[in-house]
């Protein structure tokens, strides 16, 4: 490949380490941070982009998206020959993985009521739950929520995961589509126990739920 030139557009975003790593791996490439009326580039490494960046740089073949979630970005007006690229781990999987576990575990350890416990300066000793009677779903097992769901079975967790496609994971009860849907939540949610956690592993609408 020739010498071709890339635009960084990425919202909240520092952009002088992304320059100098992809000055470094790309001694051919041209980088710059994109402003309005600037030269056009060939490719685009963005991150929330306005729809005045994609109407300027409609030459554009590629569109590198710094974050696994690209529903916004879809939504945009994009050139009509670029082809968008998304990261699906990047080291993402196993952070994602750290903190959905911790957190389930500090709930299924009533870690938040200890910690009330230790301010108020008193002790109680809360009655510990079951694994078998505290099930966990996780919608949606792509690359993150697949690392999500056999984490949470290591800990043995009856886990249930439900995603739009047909998925097999190991030691995970497994449900797709629409139809399905009431059944992964049903099988969230046993006679045992008072509530469970639902975990979105869509990167852009991550977040847990408890229902009651």
């Amino acid at each position: 490949m020739g010498a071709f030139h890339i635009t960084f557009c990425c919202s909240n975003t520092e952009p002088e380490p992304w320059l100098e790593g992809l000055r470094a791996a790309l001694l051919k490439a041209q980088v710059s941070v994109w402003q309005s009326g600037a030269a056009l580039a060939d490719y685009a490494v963005v991150w929330a982009p306005p729809q005045q960046f994609m109407d300027e740089q409609l030459q554009l073949k590629g569109i590198f998206n710094i974050g696994a979630g690209v529903d916004a970005l879809m939504k945009l007006r994009l050139p009509p020959n670029a082809v968008v690229v998304r990261l699906e781990d990047a080291g993402m999987a196993v952070q994602m993985a750290e903190y959905v576990c911790q957190a389930v575990i500090r709930y299924f350890r009533d870690l938040n009521a200890y910690a009330g416990d230790i301010r108020a300066g008193h002790w109680t000793c809360y009655k510990p739950r079951q694994r078998s009677d505290f099930s966990v779903g996780v919608m949606g097992l792509g690359v993150l929520g697949a690392r999500v769901a056999q984490a949470l079975q290591q800990f043995e967790f009856p886990v249930s995961g439900w995603s739009r496609s047909p998925k097999a994971l190991h030691g995970v009860r497994t449900f797709m589509g629409a139809a399905q849907l009431p059944d992964f939540l049903a099988s969230s949610l046993s006679s045992a126990q008072k509530s469970t956690t639902v975990w979105w592993s869509r990167p852009s609408q991550a977040k847990s739920r408890r229902f009651a």
